[in-house]
Protein backbone atom coordinates (compact mmCIF):
# COMPACT_ATOMS: atom_id res chain seq x y z
CA UNK A 1 0.00 0.00 0.00
CA UNK A 2 2.55 2.47 0.95
CA UNK A 3 4.54 1.90 -2.12
CA UNK A 4 1.96 2.35 -4.48
CA UNK A 5 1.29 5.65 -2.52
CA UNK A 6 5.09 6.39 -3.60
CA UNK A 7 4.37 5.56 -7.12
CA UNK A 8 1.22 7.10 -7.16
CA UNK A 9 2.96 10.93 -6.02
CA UNK A 10 5.95 9.99 -7.86
CA UNK A 11 4.01 9.60 -11.07
CA UNK A 12 1.86 13.47 -10.21
CA UNK A 13 5.35 15.10 -9.79
CA UNK A 14 6.75 14.11 -12.77
CA UNK A 15 3.49 15.27 -14.63
CA UNK A 16 3.69 18.79 -13.46
CA UNK A 17 7.41 18.88 -13.76
CA UNK A 18 7.38 18.26 -17.13
CA UNK A 19 5.28 21.55 -18.92
CA UNK A 20 7.74 23.54 -16.46
CA UNK A 21 11.05 22.08 -17.83
CA UNK A 22 9.68 23.75 -21.53
CA UNK A 23 9.72 26.73 -20.20
CA UNK A 24 12.13 29.40 -20.76
CA UNK A 25 13.84 30.21 -17.36
CA UNK A 26 13.07 33.07 -16.17
CA UNK A 27 15.67 35.84 -16.30
CA UNK A 28 15.61 38.45 -13.11
CA UNK A 29 14.59 41.72 -13.97
CA UNK A 30 17.35 44.06 -14.39
CA UNK A 31 16.14 47.46 -12.08
CA UNK A 32 17.45 50.79 -13.31
CA UNK A 33 17.97 54.48 -12.39
CA UNK A 34 15.63 56.37 -14.58
CA UNK A 35 15.61 60.11 -14.32
CA UNK A 36 12.48 62.63 -15.25
CA UNK A 37 13.29 64.56 -17.63
CA UNK A 38 14.18 68.20 -17.76
CA UNK A 39 11.37 70.69 -18.09
CA UNK A 40 8.73 68.43 -16.21
CA UNK A 41 6.06 69.85 -14.08
CA UNK A 42 6.03 68.31 -11.67
CA UNK A 43 3.16 68.07 -9.05
CA UNK A 44 3.88 66.55 -5.42
CA UNK A 45 1.15 65.11 -3.37
CA UNK A 46 2.43 64.33 0.63
CA UNK A 47 0.63 61.33 1.33
CA UNK A 48 0.99 60.19 5.43
CA UNK A 49 -0.83 56.50 4.72
CA UNK A 50 -2.84 56.58 7.81
CA UNK A 51 -3.32 53.19 7.60
CA UNK A 52 0.25 52.39 7.94
CA UNK A 53 1.70 55.88 8.99
CA UNK A 54 5.54 54.45 9.12
CA UNK A 55 5.59 54.65 5.73
CA UNK A 56 4.16 57.83 4.47
CA UNK A 57 4.79 58.65 -0.07
CA UNK A 58 5.37 61.96 -1.68
CA UNK A 59 4.24 60.85 -5.30
CA UNK A 60 5.36 62.54 -7.92
CA UNK A 61 3.01 63.48 -10.89
CA UNK A 62 3.04 65.31 -14.25
CA UNK A 63 1.52 68.35 -13.54
CA UNK A 64 0.37 68.28 -17.10
CA UNK A 65 -0.74 65.04 -17.82
CA UNK A 66 -1.34 63.83 -14.54
CA UNK A 67 0.86 60.90 -15.28
CA UNK A 68 2.28 59.05 -12.22
CA UNK A 69 6.14 59.51 -12.34
CA UNK A 70 6.95 57.61 -9.03
CA UNK A 71 7.62 58.13 -5.25
CA UNK A 72 9.72 58.97 -2.34
CA UNK A 73 9.78 57.72 0.98
CA UNK A 74 8.56 60.25 4.03
CA UNK A 75 8.98 57.67 6.94
CA UNK A 76 7.01 58.59 10.10
CA UNK A 77 4.62 61.51 9.26
CA UNK A 78 6.97 63.34 7.28
CA UNK A 79 6.44 66.76 6.81
CA UNK A 80 7.58 67.93 3.03
CA UNK A 81 9.21 71.48 1.89
CA UNK A 82 9.10 72.09 -1.65
CA UNK A 83 11.52 74.53 -3.23
CA UNK A 84 9.22 76.09 -6.05
CA UNK A 85 12.43 75.66 -8.63
CA UNK A 86 15.59 74.21 -8.51
CA UNK A 87 15.61 70.45 -8.17
CA UNK A 88 15.47 69.28 -4.35
CA UNK A 89 12.40 68.77 -2.06
CA UNK A 90 13.35 68.31 1.54
CA UNK A 91 11.55 66.47 4.19
CA UNK A 92 11.78 66.16 7.76
CA UNK A 93 10.97 62.56 9.32
CA UNK A 94 11.17 60.21 11.86
CA UNK A 95 12.25 55.93 11.52
CA UNK A 96 11.84 53.88 14.39
CA UNK A 97 14.63 51.17 14.83
CA UNK A 98 12.29 48.34 14.89
CA UNK A 99 9.75 50.03 12.66
CA UNK A 100 7.09 50.46 15.11
CA UNK A 101 8.94 50.88 18.39
CA UNK A 102 12.48 50.66 19.51
CA UNK A 103 14.87 53.76 19.21
CA UNK A 104 13.73 56.73 17.47
CA UNK A 105 15.90 58.63 15.09
CA UNK A 106 14.86 61.98 13.20
CA UNK A 107 16.54 63.98 9.84
CA UNK A 108 16.07 66.38 7.67
CA UNK A 109 16.57 65.22 4.37
CA UNK A 110 17.02 66.49 0.64
CA UNK A 111 16.10 64.22 -2.38
CA UNK A 112 17.22 64.97 -6.47
CA UNK A 113 13.31 65.74 -7.92
CA UNK A 114 14.92 64.43 -10.75
CA UNK A 115 15.94 61.03 -10.11
CA UNK A 116 13.61 60.69 -6.81
CA UNK A 117 17.24 59.46 -5.20
CA UNK A 118 18.40 61.00 -1.56
CA UNK A 119 21.20 63.66 -1.52
CA UNK A 120 21.87 64.38 1.58
CA UNK A 121 20.67 63.47 5.31
CA UNK A 122 21.03 65.77 8.56
CA UNK A 123 20.41 64.33 12.26
CA UNK A 124 17.60 66.93 13.89
CA UNK A 125 16.11 66.48 17.51
CA UNK A 126 13.48 64.15 17.97
CA UNK A 127 11.10 66.46 19.38
CA UNK A 128 10.01 66.80 15.69
CA UNK A 129 5.72 67.52 15.05
CA UNK A 130 4.67 64.07 14.26
CA UNK A 131 1.52 65.54 12.53
CA UNK A 132 -0.80 66.02 9.74
CA UNK A 133 0.79 67.44 6.63
CA UNK A 134 0.78 71.44 7.15
CA UNK A 135 3.50 73.73 4.72
CA UNK A 136 4.14 75.85 7.98
CA UNK A 137 5.64 72.92 10.01
CA UNK A 138 8.49 72.90 7.55
CA UNK A 139 9.47 76.08 5.70
CA UNK A 140 13.03 77.37 3.99
CA UNK A 141 14.41 80.86 4.66
CA UNK A 142 14.61 83.20 2.03
CA UNK A 143 17.95 82.66 1.28
CA UNK A 144 18.36 79.03 1.44
CA UNK A 145 20.25 78.84 3.95
CA UNK A 146 18.25 77.97 7.10
CA UNK A 147 15.33 75.52 7.64
CA UNK A 148 12.93 75.86 10.26
CA UNK A 149 10.89 72.55 11.80
CA UNK A 150 8.28 72.59 14.35
CA UNK A 151 8.44 70.00 17.58
CA UNK A 152 5.99 69.16 19.55
CA UNK A 153 6.48 67.28 22.87
CA UNK A 154 3.47 68.60 22.94
CA UNK A 155 5.74 71.40 24.12
CA UNK A 156 6.66 73.62 21.22
CA UNK A 157 9.65 74.56 19.16
CA UNK A 158 11.38 75.69 16.16
CA UNK A 159 14.44 73.53 15.53
CA UNK A 160 16.96 75.43 13.42
CA UNK A 161 19.16 73.97 10.58
CA UNK A 162 22.09 75.14 8.80
CA UNK A 163 22.11 73.95 5.16
CA UNK A 164 25.30 75.23 4.61
CA UNK A 165 26.85 73.65 7.14
CA UNK A 166 25.13 70.74 7.39
CA UNK A 167 23.12 70.64 11.05
CA UNK A 168 20.72 71.82 13.46
CA UNK A 169 22.03 74.63 15.08
CA UNK A 170 19.08 76.00 17.80
CA UNK A 171 16.15 74.79 19.19
CA UNK A 172 13.97 77.77 19.96
CA UNK A 173 10.67 77.45 22.04
CA UNK A 174 7.53 78.88 20.28
CA UNK A 175 5.86 77.87 23.55
CA UNK A 176 1.74 78.58 22.96
CA UNK A 177 2.54 79.13 19.22
CA UNK A 178 2.43 77.00 16.50
CA UNK A 179 4.27 77.01 12.58
CA UNK A 180 6.67 79.31 10.90
CA UNK A 181 6.44 81.74 8.22
CA UNK A 182 9.74 82.83 7.24
CA UNK A 183 10.42 87.01 5.97
CA UNK A 184 10.52 87.63 2.44
CA UNK A 185 13.40 90.25 2.69
CA UNK A 186 15.61 88.85 5.90
CA UNK A 187 17.06 85.60 5.63
CA UNK A 188 17.25 85.22 9.86
CA UNK A 189 13.82 86.52 10.22
CA UNK A 190 10.59 84.39 10.77
CA UNK A 191 7.33 84.28 12.57
CA UNK A 192 5.12 81.79 14.28
CA UNK A 193 1.07 82.06 15.06
CA UNK A 194 -0.22 82.18 18.63
CA UNK A 195 -3.14 80.77 20.50
CA UNK A 196 -3.67 84.22 22.25
CA UNK A 197 -4.25 86.36 18.86
CA UNK A 198 -0.42 87.48 18.26
CA UNK A 199 2.29 86.55 16.02
CA UNK A 200 5.90 85.95 17.25
CA UNK A 201 8.92 87.33 15.29
CA UNK A 202 12.25 85.82 15.62
CA UNK A 203 15.72 87.05 14.28
CA UNK A 204 18.68 84.57 14.56
CA UNK A 205 22.18 85.64 15.80
CA UNK A 206 24.99 84.96 13.06
CA UNK A 207 25.15 82.11 13.65
CA UNK A 208 21.79 80.53 13.93
CA UNK A 209 22.25 79.38 17.70
CA UNK A 210 19.62 81.37 19.50
CA UNK A 211 16.67 83.78 18.57
CA UNK A 212 14.41 85.90 21.21
CA UNK A 213 10.23 85.77 20.55
CA UNK A 214 9.03 89.59 20.15
CA UNK A 215 4.85 89.48 20.47
CA UNK A 216 3.09 91.24 18.06
CA UNK A 217 -0.14 93.68 19.12
CA UNK A 218 -3.11 91.12 19.07
CA UNK A 219 -4.26 90.30 15.21
CA UNK A 220 -7.19 87.88 15.51
CA UNK A 221 -9.61 87.01 18.15
CA UNK A 222 -8.91 82.79 18.41
CA UNK A 223 -12.06 82.33 20.36
CA UNK A 224 -14.38 84.22 18.08
CA UNK A 225 -12.63 83.48 14.74
CA UNK A 226 -9.82 81.36 14.58
CA UNK A 227 -6.80 81.63 11.78
CA UNK A 228 -6.46 78.29 9.73
CA UNK A 229 -2.47 77.70 10.12
CA UNK A 230 -2.04 77.74 6.24
CA UNK A 231 -0.42 80.82 4.74
CA UNK A 232 0.49 82.18 1.29
CA UNK A 233 2.75 84.53 0.59
CA UNK A 234 1.80 87.14 -1.33
CA UNK A 235 5.22 90.02 -1.63
CA UNK A 236 5.95 90.66 1.67
CA UNK A 237 2.73 90.10 3.08
CA UNK A 238 1.29 86.35 4.65
CA UNK A 239 -2.11 85.73 3.44
CA UNK A 240 -4.53 84.01 6.27
CA UNK A 241 -8.07 82.81 6.68
CA UNK A 242 -10.39 82.53 9.46
CA UNK A 243 -12.80 80.24 9.95
CA UNK A 244 -15.82 82.63 9.61
CA UNK A 245 -14.30 83.65 6.04
CA UNK A 246 -12.64 86.74 6.47
CA UNK A 247 -8.81 87.49 5.41
CA UNK A 248 -5.74 88.82 7.01
CA UNK A 249 -3.16 90.57 5.42
CA UNK A 250 0.22 90.35 7.51
CA UNK A 251 3.34 91.68 7.20
CA UNK A 252 6.60 90.18 9.64
CA UNK A 253 8.91 91.85 7.85
CA UNK A 254 9.39 94.34 11.16
CA UNK A 255 10.65 93.59 14.39
CA UNK A 256 6.74 92.15 14.90
CA UNK A 257 4.51 91.16 12.85
CA UNK A 258 1.24 93.80 11.88
CA UNK A 259 -2.05 93.46 10.51
CA UNK A 260 -1.87 95.09 7.02
CA UNK A 261 -5.64 94.45 6.16
CA UNK A 262 -8.55 92.51 6.59
CA UNK A 263 -11.86 91.63 4.64
CA UNK A 264 -14.90 89.00 4.86
CA UNK A 265 -15.18 87.58 1.61
CA UNK A 266 -17.88 84.22 2.75
CA UNK A 267 -21.45 85.20 2.62
CA UNK A 268 -24.92 82.80 2.78
CA UNK A 269 -23.51 80.49 5.12
CA UNK A 270 -20.50 79.31 3.56
CA UNK A 271 -17.36 78.92 5.26
CA UNK A 272 -13.46 78.04 4.57
CA UNK A 273 -12.79 74.77 5.29
CA UNK A 274 -9.48 72.11 4.71
CA UNK A 275 -6.06 71.74 5.39
CA UNK A 276 -4.50 73.75 2.78
CA UNK A 277 -7.42 75.91 2.57
CA UNK A 278 -5.95 78.76 -0.05
CA UNK A 279 -3.89 79.01 -2.81
CA UNK A 280 -2.42 82.19 -4.41
CA UNK A 281 -1.62 83.06 -7.91
CA UNK A 282 0.74 86.13 -7.79
CA UNK A 283 0.70 87.00 -11.69
CA UNK A 284 -3.08 87.46 -11.63
CA UNK A 285 -3.64 88.27 -8.01
CA UNK A 286 -6.35 86.07 -7.69
CA UNK A 287 -6.61 83.98 -4.23
CA UNK A 288 -8.44 80.46 -4.41
CA UNK A 289 -10.44 79.22 -1.21
CA UNK A 290 -11.85 75.83 -0.55
CA UNK A 291 -15.38 76.16 0.82
CA UNK A 292 -18.18 74.61 2.06
CA UNK A 293 -21.78 75.29 2.60
CA UNK A 294 -24.10 75.31 6.28
CA UNK A 295 -20.77 76.67 7.96
CA UNK A 296 -21.21 76.13 11.83
CA UNK A 297 -18.68 75.44 14.49
CA UNK A 298 -16.36 72.46 13.48
CA UNK A 299 -17.53 72.26 10.39
CA UNK A 300 -13.75 73.80 9.37
CA UNK A 301 -12.88 70.31 8.23
CA UNK A 302 -15.80 69.68 6.26
CA UNK A 303 -15.08 68.64 2.56
CA UNK A 304 -15.03 71.70 0.52
CA UNK A 305 -17.97 71.88 -2.10
CA UNK A 306 -16.75 74.52 -4.39
CA UNK A 307 -13.68 77.05 -5.31
CA UNK A 308 -14.09 80.70 -4.82
CA UNK A 309 -11.64 82.94 -6.78
CA UNK A 310 -11.04 86.24 -5.08
CA UNK A 311 -9.63 88.94 -6.70
CA UNK A 312 -7.29 90.83 -4.35
CA UNK A 313 -7.72 93.98 -5.97
CA UNK A 314 -11.45 94.67 -5.84
CA UNK A 315 -11.64 92.03 -2.56
CA UNK A 316 -14.14 90.59 -4.59
CA UNK A 317 -15.30 86.92 -5.08
CA UNK A 318 -15.35 86.76 -8.95
CA UNK A 319 -16.30 83.00 -9.56
CA UNK A 320 -17.71 79.81 -7.61
CA UNK A 321 -16.82 76.51 -8.75
CA UNK A 322 -17.88 73.25 -8.07
CA UNK A 323 -15.84 70.59 -6.92
CA UNK A 324 -15.63 67.55 -5.57
CA UNK A 325 -15.06 66.61 -1.50
CA UNK A 326 -11.69 68.52 -1.59
CA UNK A 327 -9.20 69.60 1.52
CA UNK A 328 -6.52 70.91 -0.06
CA UNK A 329 -5.64 73.50 -2.95
CA UNK A 330 -2.47 74.46 -5.10
CA UNK A 331 -2.26 77.00 -8.04
CA UNK A 332 0.79 77.08 -11.08
CA UNK A 333 2.46 80.53 -11.37
CA UNK A 334 1.51 80.13 -14.76
CA UNK A 335 0.20 82.78 -17.49
CA UNK A 336 -3.21 81.36 -17.18
CA UNK A 337 -3.42 79.78 -14.01
CA UNK A 338 -4.15 75.64 -13.38
CA UNK A 339 -5.78 74.62 -9.80
CA UNK A 340 -5.96 71.10 -8.16
CA UNK A 341 -7.36 70.05 -5.48
CA UNK A 342 -7.26 67.13 -3.24
CA UNK A 343 -10.37 64.71 -2.92
CA UNK A 344 -9.39 62.73 0.17
CA UNK A 345 -12.63 61.05 0.33
CA UNK A 346 -12.53 59.36 -3.56
CA UNK A 347 -8.12 59.94 -3.07
CA UNK A 348 -7.96 61.75 -6.01
CA UNK A 349 -5.58 64.80 -7.38
CA UNK A 350 -8.45 67.25 -9.38
CA UNK A 351 -6.81 69.35 -12.16
CA UNK A 352 -8.25 72.24 -13.51
CA UNK A 353 -8.17 74.90 -15.88
CA UNK A 354 -8.79 78.55 -15.26
CA UNK A 355 -10.50 81.23 -17.38
CA UNK A 356 -9.32 84.67 -17.15
CA UNK A 357 -12.59 86.12 -18.99
CA UNK A 358 -15.35 84.45 -16.91
CA UNK A 359 -13.63 85.27 -13.57
CA UNK A 360 -11.23 82.27 -13.33
CA UNK A 361 -13.90 80.20 -13.31
CA UNK A 362 -12.74 76.71 -13.08
CA UNK A 363 -12.97 73.67 -15.63
CA UNK A 364 -11.89 69.81 -14.88
CA UNK A 365 -9.16 68.83 -16.92
CA UNK A 366 -7.79 65.42 -15.67
CA UNK A 367 -6.99 63.85 -12.44
CA UNK A 368 -4.36 61.20 -11.17
CA UNK A 369 -3.60 59.45 -8.57
CA UNK A 370 -3.59 60.25 -4.84
CA UNK A 371 -2.24 58.13 -2.58
CA UNK A 372 -3.82 56.92 0.25
CA UNK A 373 -4.33 59.90 3.20
CA UNK A 374 -3.05 62.69 0.84
CA UNK A 375 -3.32 65.88 2.42
CA UNK A 376 -0.51 68.70 1.25
CA UNK A 377 0.33 69.59 -2.76
CA UNK A 378 3.24 71.56 -4.29
CA UNK A 379 4.54 72.14 -7.68
CA UNK A 380 7.67 72.47 -8.91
Amino acid sequence: MRLTALALAATAIAGLASPLSAQEILKPEQVVEATIPAGTPKLFVADIAIGHIVDGRLHVLNADTMQYLGLIGTGFAGQVFVPPTGNLVWISTSYQEKLTRGKRSDYLEAWDTSTLTIKQEIPISTTRAQALNYKPLLQQSVDGRWMFAQDATPATSISVVDLKAGKQTAEISNAGCYGTYPSATNGMRFATMCGDGTFGSYTLNADGTSAERKASAKIFDADTDALFLHGERDGNDWLFITFLGDLYRVNIEGETAKLVDSFRFAADGWRPSGYQTHAYDAKADVLYVLMHPNGEEGSHKNPAEEIWAIDMKTKKVVSRSKTSTAFSVAVSQSETPVVYAIDLVNLKVLRYTSDPSKGYALTPAGEGRGGETPIQLDLQ
